[in-house]
């Protein structure tokens, strides 16, 4: 039987953290399979459903999910089916005719009419005897339900492989929209202050006419410095550009990076909230609401992977 290597696999990046596995086994005594599926979830959340008599394989199998996944929600399932029922438990006929001779006994005197059957007494105290059975029972089951764990696990970890390269393939094209997105960001900002003197210049025009008050150009260039001062998005240009490339060397990584990934948008984000807010021409806050939405969208893909 192969088992699951120690420590969280790290071998395949990017990762989703949605999937699905199953896996079976048919031993000498019983039947035994495993279904696993996972969804997105900043920590790794593990729910699990055993039947009750193998429930003691539970802290196991969790065992297993952990030294293979590092976030997700988690939920695994196991059927198991004795091929003999008898195999697993035992019933003790002495205890099983006492309760049937009292029973018998007591329904003579108040119900003699009602009928006793031994499958109404088989869930009393003391009837079946499984503890023996079940000691046994884990030397033969546990080895198997690992193996049927493990390999459920691996299925489930190629399809968020198969998902995870799909993930990467339209992260990597939605970085290059974002660069072009900021050059234009980059190429607007100038433009945006050669407007504004523009129609600084025009207004005030206006409102001098014929008047004989006369405002020289170095009053309205005055202004207009004031103002670039305050509308200057060439650091959180350079920031977004930088935040860009540590998204893109992320990419390459072959750790797990979704959290890392989620950090540089949150920056990404909050420096486009900053150029929206300094932007002073229609079309340099174009530029940056398209490059805010984009971001936007990214951070939605991002949230799936491991």
């Amino acid at each position: 039987m192969t088992g699951a290597r120690s420590g969280v696999d790290h071998t395949a990046m990017l990762r989703s953290m949605t999937g699905y596995g199953e896996a079976a086994a048919e031993a000498e005594r019983f039947l035994l399979s495993a279904e696993i599926k996972s969804v997105n979830n900043r920590f790794l959340k593990i729910a699990s459903k055993i039947p009750e008599e193998i429930s003691w394989v539970q802290n196991e199998l969790e065992d297993r999910v952990r030294k293979r996944l590092l976030r997700g929600s988690v939920f695994f399932t196991v059927r198991f089916e004795p091929r003999q029922t008898a195999d697993l438990y035992e019933i003790d006929r002495s205890v099983l005719e006492k309760y049937l001779d009292s029973l018998r006994s007591l329904s003579q005197e108040l119900s003699p009419s009602e009928s006793i059957e031994i499958k109404d007494v088989l869930l009393l105290p003391g009837v079946v005897n499984s503890e023996e059975a079940l000691r046994l029972g884990k030397q033969e089951v546990l080895p198997v339900a690992i193996d049927v764990m493990d390999r459920a696990i691996e299925d489930l970890l190629s399809m968020r492989r198969l998902e995870g390269q799909n993930l990467e393939v339209d992260l990597r094209a939605r970085c290059v929209r974002m660069r072009d997105l900021l050059q234009d960001v980059r190429k607007a900002a100038p433009r945006a202050i050669e407007e504004y003197q523009q129609k600084l210049d025009q207004r005030v025009r206006q409102l001098l006419g014929d008047q004989q008050a006369v405002l020289g150009p170095e009053d309205i260039l005055k202004e207009v410095a004031i103002l670039a001062e305050r509308s200057d998005i060439s650091e959180e240009i350079a920031r977004m550009d930088s935040h860009l490339q540590q998204f893109s060397d992320a990419l390459d990584s072959q750790q797990p990076v979704g959290r890392r990934l989620e950090f540089i948008l949150q920056e990404m984000f909050r420096e486009s909230n900053t150029m929206g807010a300094k932007a002073t021409s229609a079309e340099l806050a174009l530029s940056v609401v398209e490059l805010k939405s984009e971001v936007d969208r990214v951070k939605e893909q991002v949230l799936n992977i491991e």
